[in-house]
């Protein structure tokens, strides 16, 4: 694990509420473009650890990066969903329905191959060295359905709006769709290039938060996603989602490093 007095150096603060007005449009799209795409290297980083052995207990070290990586997903999962809802509606949902009526993030070519671990499904999540885990994935299953309540209560996905027309078998055409839309171009790269990627994407987080703050400054009114009051196992994330990526960045490069000298 990384010495949290040194992270806690490391890492930028940012203010919950933003302060200076945002152009609302331009800064909503990145948040949900970036979001995502840094959740898409999350998991690659966890099936780098499960893939090859997937009935096998993962070492400390790894549990303890597949547990960075899940916290920071849900700290994505919040920082994508401060769109204030009308706008997600209008803009972002139906940008997605353009794309693909149906569009899910089931069709992630990353997703699939960790889900297993996001349903507690591996045959040893139950084992008492994955308390940790355990915590992540409860606190991510409490973040996901929270935000899908939160931008669209009381409706139906795309995905279930369309279900019958659009069947549920996940092709590769469904796959490059769900890629395009979210500016994700696959290609090998090296252990190095991954890692100056996720680092490249945290610090424009960074750079986003410390200028508008979690929750932007829209036209005099701020849209609070988790507070207090219904924040739960979450509320930890709101103040924290820089410090619960630069962890499992922190994590996943060791991991790079090792990977390199075996």
């Amino acid at each position: 694990m990384l010495d949290s007095g040194a992270m806690d150096q490391a890492v930028p603060e940012y203010n919950v509420f933003g302060s200076h007005p945002v152009e609302v449009e331009r800064t909503f799209w990145y948040r949900w473009i970036v979001g995502h795409q840094l959740s898409f290297a999350l998991w690659r980083a966890m099936y780098e650890v499960v893939g090859h052995s997937p009935d096998t207990v993962p070492s400390p070290p790894e549990l303890d990066l597949l547990a960075a990586c899940v916290d920071a997903y849900s700290a994505m999962l919040i920082y994508s969903s401060t769109v204030p809802r009308g706008h997600y509606h209008s803009h972002i949902r139906r940008r997605m329905a353009l794309q693909h009526p149906a569009i899910s993030g089931t069709w992630a070519p990353d997703y699939r191959p960790v889900r297993r671990i996001f349903r507690g499904k591996l045959p040893w999540q139950g084992d008492p060295s994955c308390e940790a885990l355990g915590k992540a994935v409860a606190r991510n299953a409490a973040t996901h359905d929270y935000i899908a309540d939160h931008l669209v209560p009381d409706g139906p996905s795309l995905l279930q709006q369309s279900i019958e027309a659009a069947g549920v078998t996940v092709s590769r055409e469904k796959e490059e769709l769900y890629d395009n839309f979210f500016l994700t171009v696959r290609r090998p790269v090296s252990r190095v290039q991954f890692v100056d990627q996720l680092r490249a994407r945290v610090a424009g987080v960074g750079t986003d938060l410390a200028r508008n703050g979690l929750y932007p400054n829209v036209g005099g009114h701020h849209h609070p996603v988790v507070t207090g009051q219904s924040g739960g196992l979450m509320m930890t994330l709101v103040p924290g989602a820089l410090r619960a990526l630069d962890e499992a960045i922190g994590l996943v490069t060791a991991q790079q490093v090792q990977g390199v000298g075996a």
